[in-house]
C-alpha cells in the first residue's frame, strides 16, 4: 500500500507500546507531515473498538467498528446501531454483508483497500503536488485530546480533509470531508473508543442461526493487466489521477460486460463504469447524494457513468471527455 515504506524509520523510535506495535510519542517539534505519516501505521496495526457517528446527506448513522491486526492480516467488523440492521465484515480477501431485514447474506471478493480507513493509506510526499498540509489547533474528541490537521486540495477536482488525531496513539477520532469552499460534506466522529484492550469477537459468530438466509456469492471481477488496451481514452483526467485498477465482469442477463476503472491521486479516487447501453433507466447528466457525485452519458451505444467522493466538476469533466480509442 502506498506510503507504508515511509513509516519504517518511525518504528525505531521509543514510545507507546500497544499490542506489540511501537509508536513515537508526539513532540512539539512534530510537523503536519509527521502526524499524517503516523496515522497510516496506527489505523492498520492497532487493535481498536468503538462507536462512531457518520453524518452525510443530512442523514446520521451510528456504527460500531471492531478492528484487529495480526499475523493473518487485518479484520474489520462494522455493525449499524440505528436504522436498518446490517453488518459488514472485511478481511484481506473478502467482504461479507449481512442484511437481517431482507434475510440475505452477500459475499464478495475484496480487491482494493476501501472502507472505513481507505483515506489513511497515503503517500504524503507524493500528495504534495496536489494538496497543502496544515497543522491546526488542538481539540477534545471522545474524552481524548486531539491534534487537528488539514489536507487541502490545490484545485477544485478533489475534496479536502480535516482530521482530529488522538495525541496518544495517532488514531483519527474525527474526520471531516471538505468541499472546495471548506464546508464539511460528510463527517465521521468517534463517541467512544478503546485501543489495545481485549476486544469483542470479530468473526462471523453472528451468522449462527442464519442458515435459512438467502446467500449470494458475487463473482469476482477479473483484473485487467495494465498493459491491455482498455479501448477508451481518458483525456479529461485531472492532474495527478492515474489508473489504479481495471476490472471486467459479466453484466445483466444478456451477458454483456461491465468495465470498471478506478483512478486515484493517492488520496482521492473515482470510478468509471462502462457497459452496453440498455433501454432501461440510466443516468443522464449529473446526480448528487451527499459527498458522492455522479455523471452519466451514452457514448456510441455504451453507458458511461463516473462517480465517487469527488466534486461535481471532476466527474462531469471526465464523463464528457471520455472517448473510445478502438472499435469495440
Amino acid at each position: 500500500m502506498p506510503g507504508r515504506s515511509l513509516l519504517l524509520p518511525l518504528l525505531l523510535a521509543a514510545g507507546l507500546q500497544i499490542q506489540g506495535a511501537v509508536f513515537a510519542s508526539p513532540t512539539p517539534a512534530m510537523g503536519v507531515r509527521d502526524w499524517l505519516q503516523h496515522i497510516i501505521h496506527a489505523v492498520h496495526t492497532l487493535d481498536y473498538e468503538g462507536t462512531f457517528v457518520y453524518l452525510h446527506d443530512n442523514h446520521l448513522e451510528t456504527m460500531r467498528v471492531i478492528h484487529t491486526a495480526g499475523d493473518e492480516g487485518e479484520m474489520e467488523r462494522l455493525l449499524s446501531l440505528n436504522g436498518h440492521a446490517r453488518e459488514v465484515v472485511r478481511d484481506n480477501a473478502s467482504v461479507t454483508c449481512v442484511a437481517p431485514e431482507s434475510r440475505s447474506v452477500s459475499v464478495g471478493s475484496r480487491i482494493d483497500k476501501g472502507g472505513f480507513r481507505a483515506v489513511f493509506s497515503m503517500d504524503v510526499e507524493s500528495l504534495a503536488a496536489h494538496y497543502d498540509f496544515k497543522l491546526l489547533q488542538e481539540a477534545r474528541i471522545a474524552e481524548r485530546p486531539a491534534q487537528v490537521v488539514a489536507i487541502l486540495p490545490k484545485d477544485g477536482f478533489r475534496y479536502g480533509y480535516r482530521i482530529y488525531l488522538d495525541k496518544s496513539n495517532f488514531l483519527p477520532l474525527k474526520t471531516d470531508m471538505l468541499d472546495v469552499d471548506g464546508r464539511a460534506v460528510s463527517q465521521v466522529m468517534f463517541t467512544e473508543l478503546r485501543v489495545g484492550d481485549t476486544l469483542s469477537g470479530i468473526g462471523l459468530a453472528s451468522m449462527d442461526g442464519r442458515e435459512d438466509y438467502r446467500w449470494q456469492h458475487r463473482g469476482r471481477a477479473q483484473p485487467i493487466k495494465s498493459t491491455s488496451n482498455p479501448g477508451w481514452r481518458f483525456d479529461g483526467l485531472p492532474s495527478g489521477f492515474v489508473l489504479s485498477l481495471h476490472t471486467r465482469r459479466k453484466s445483466g442477463p444478456a451477458g454483456g460486460e461491465l468495465d470498471h476503472f478506478v483512478f486515484s491521486d493517492g488520496l482521492a479516487s473515482l470510478s468509471v463504469y462502462i457497459e452496453q447501453a440498455s433501454a432501461g433507466a440510466a443516468l443522464r447528466g449529473a446526480s448528487q447524494m451527499g459527498a458522492v457525485n455522479a455523471f452519466g452519458r451514452e457514448i456510441g451505444g455504451n453507458q458511461v457513468t463516473v462517480s465517487r467522493h469527488v466534486p461535481a466538476l471532476a466527474v462531469q469533466q471526465i464523463a464528457t471527455t471520455i472517448q473510445p480509442s478502438v472499435r469495440r
